[in-house]
């Protein structure tokens, strides 16, 4: 096995982990999930994986963490919508629900996977604020251990792309974007907030 598939499975064992954790800590009440920003990560990472597996020129093991990805968002959303463990919905996060589904309808008119997945990095990065602003305002409960874990996940997949072949830049901007900057920022800000 090449070495960046070797990375590129280790990414996404390392994210069903993360989801495992995070639906354990949503289990004991320790997280409540922003519904609309885990709906907004299942719309958009549906098309992600779907736009990703050609900036990985259909690599299946550089993918496969957008793959775990809306997979284990489906899981924790439906399991949190049925056992009501959501926090308190704001507007900026029904505005950014719409732009997702823009996004959409782009990715399916034009049929350009490097720009609407350019464009969906966008909304990823925004899709943190409902849950940051919950840390913030104390609306919602959040634990570091998972958050911290999706960083290392998105580590690893930013190896594996780095360890391929042919590199395409694109395809580092998701881990990039989702991995360490909205993952790192919620995890520094539960950390910050219980010291």
């Amino acid at each position: 096995m090449n070495i960046s598939y070797l990375f590129g499975f280790i990414a996404g064992i390392s994210l069903i982990i993360t989801y495992s954790l995070y639906f354990k800590q949503t289990l004991k009440g320790e997280s409540n999930p922003n519904p609309s920003t885990w709906t907004i990560w299942l719309l958009i990472g549906i098309i992600n994986a779907a736009t990703y597996f050609s900036l990985t020129n259909n690599n299946l093991w550089q993918s496969f963490i957008m793959i775990v990805a809306p997979c284990s968002v489906f899981f924790i959303l439906v399991y949190s919508l049925f056992k009501g463990k959501f926090s308190k919905i704001s507007k900026i996060e029904i505005i950014m629900f719409g732009l997702a589904i823009a996004i959409g309808i782009f990715w399916q008119i034009t049929s350009n996977d490097r720009i609407s997945n350019l464009i969906l990095q966008v909304i990823y990065i925004i899709s943190f604020v409902p849950t940051i602003s919950g840390i913030i305002r104390k609306r919602s409960k959040e634990h570091p251990t998972a958050w911290i874990a999706a960083s290392i996940s998105y580590l690893f997949s930013i190896i594996s792309i780095a360890l391929a072949n042919q590199i395409d830049w694109i395809a580092f901007i998701h881990p990039v974007v989702i991995g360490l900057l909205g993952n790192g920022i919620v995890a520094a800000l539960i950390i910050h907030q219980r010291q």
